[in-house]
Order: structure tokens, then sequence, then C-alpha cells
């Protein structure tokens, strides 16, 4: 069986409400329930039950999950090679931010939150321990920028992005003796009707992908929190080492691991085989 779950980075008091409302209107449609990563604090405008009634009554309609993106998605280096929010803080800055937006998310949505989604993918041990500490079960970022070393706290990190998906679903067909995970991360801007340029999905689309997924007899559709669950946190923890190991080898030796994939068993179960239909 290949787990999937989507992951919709970014709505907030000021994202575009207009396109997040078709997207449910295509989750909906086609009976698909994904997890958005929603910003507690954005352009100095802070997250209100008035200002996402569409997220507010989706959630209630057990439509979505919830996960936290932060606190108001802004860098804490601006001047760095690699933006963070967070990484690089001390415990106690980290603490506020995290501790301030989830207050303010389950005062929106009347729910506990238990998923973290750091902005620009990126954190640090601190970010980690923090999240451990305060009870959070999953933390989903991106394995290339760290990995989370103790405690348990779940690490699901992106693998692909949303219009990678139907080619990480073809992969994973390839490695029928050993069970993948599979996320894919969407925004806004991978859609053509948010105005912004080089989009390479239309609504249609995704309407088409989701339609296309519920179709799919062996893929099973989570939430962050549903994949959390699982396996263990130590499972994916050595999930994420195995994908980390993978991509520092020389590609001959990646190109027969998957690359799209999560892998929370041995690596031989998961190498390539030959002659498999796609």
């Amino acid at each position: 069986m290949i787990d999937v779950a989507i992951r919709f980075d970014d709505p907030s008091a000021i994202s575009d409400h207009a396109l997040e409302r078709a997207i449910l209107h295509a989750m909906d449609r086609h009976a698909v329930c994904a997890t958005f990563a929603v910003v507690p604090h954005a352009g100095q405008q802070a997250l209100s039950a008035g200002s996402v009634p569409h997220l507010i009554e989706a959630r209630r309609a057990g439509r979505l999950e919830i996960a936290q993106h932060g606190f108001c998605h802004e860098s804490s280096r601006p001047d760095a090679s690699l933006p963070s929010e967070f990484s690089g803080l001390d415990g106690a800055a980290q603490t506020e931010k995290i501790t301030a937006g989830r207050t303010a998310l389950e005062q929106v949505f009347g729910v506990a939150i238990s998923g973290f989604v750091p902005p620009f993918n990126t954190f640090d041990q601190v970010t980690a321990s923090i999240l451990s500490e305060q009870g959070f079960l999953y933390l989903s970022a991106g394995s290339e920028h760290g990995l989370v070393e103790s405690g348990h706290l779940a690490q699901l990190p992106r693998t692909c992005q949303i219009t990678e998906l139907r080619r990480a679903l073809s992969e994973a067909r390839r490695r029928p003796n050993g069970d993948l995970a599979v996320i894919a991360v969407m925004h806004h801007y991978d859609l053509q009707e948010s105005g912004l340029a080089g989009a390479a999905l239309t609504l249609q689309d995704l309407s088409e992908l989701l339609q296309w997924l519920r179709q799919q007899p062996d893929v099973r559709l989570n939430t962050l929190s549903q994949l959390a669950a699982r396996h263990d946190a130590r499972t994916w923890h050595k999930a994420v080492q195995r994908n980390r190991w993978v991509q520092r080898r020389h590609w001959r030796i990646r190109s027969v691991f998957p690359r799209y994939g999560l892998m929370p068993h041995a690596l031989f179960k998961y190498v390539r085989l030959t002659g498999i239909s796609t």
C-alpha cells in the first residue's frame, strides 16, 4: 500500500481565499482530505474566525486538518542564504513564537493543533526539542534541512511537489515489496488561477488529479496526523535517515532507490525492479 498525504502551505488571514475555496470544492467533490498548514499571523494581520470562515467550515466538515505554519512566515535572518523563521534563534524566542502561534490557531479553529510545518521548510534541533516537549505529534519540513534527533516527534518531510505526484506513484509501484509514504506539497502559486507566472496546474488539472488519486486501489490517502500514526517516531526517524543517506550517494546508487517517497522499512525492500508495469 502506498500512503499519500497532501500538504497545502500558506493559508492565512491575507491569502487568496477565493482560490482556497475552489481547492476545497475540488477536495470535497472527490472526497479528498488534506493538511492545511496555516500561518497564524501574516502581514501584520492576526488570524481570526472572521478572516477564514471557509477553513473553519471545512475543518468542521472533516475535509481538512489544520497544522501550524510557524508564526508569521518571516525569516529571522533575512541576510542568510537559507531563510528560516526559527533556525538560529534561542530556545526562549522559539518557544514564544511556537506557543503564540499554536494558541492563536486553537482559538480560531477550536481544536488542538498537533502538527507543525516550519516556514521555508527549515528548523534546528532547538525547534524539534520544543515541539517534542510541547506534545506536537509531527514536524513536516524538508529532510534536506535537518534530522530530528530524538523524542516522540514524528518527522514527515516533503517528498515531492503536487506536480510530481503521479511520477511519485509510478516510481513507488516499482517497489511492490515495500510500503512507501509520499508527502506532496502544494502552494497557491502552483495554480494558474493564482495569477502568478509559471504555475504548472489549473484548478481543472487539480480536480482531475484528485479524482485519479481516489481511483487508485493501491493508494491510501492520509492527513499528516494519520500518516504519523502509521508508525512510531523512531520508525519515521529511520525513514528520514534512509532518505538522507540515499540523497548523498553517487547517482547510480540513488537511481536504485525511490526519489519521491519515505522508506519506513529496510532499504533492501525498495530496490528498483525492472519489468514492472507503471
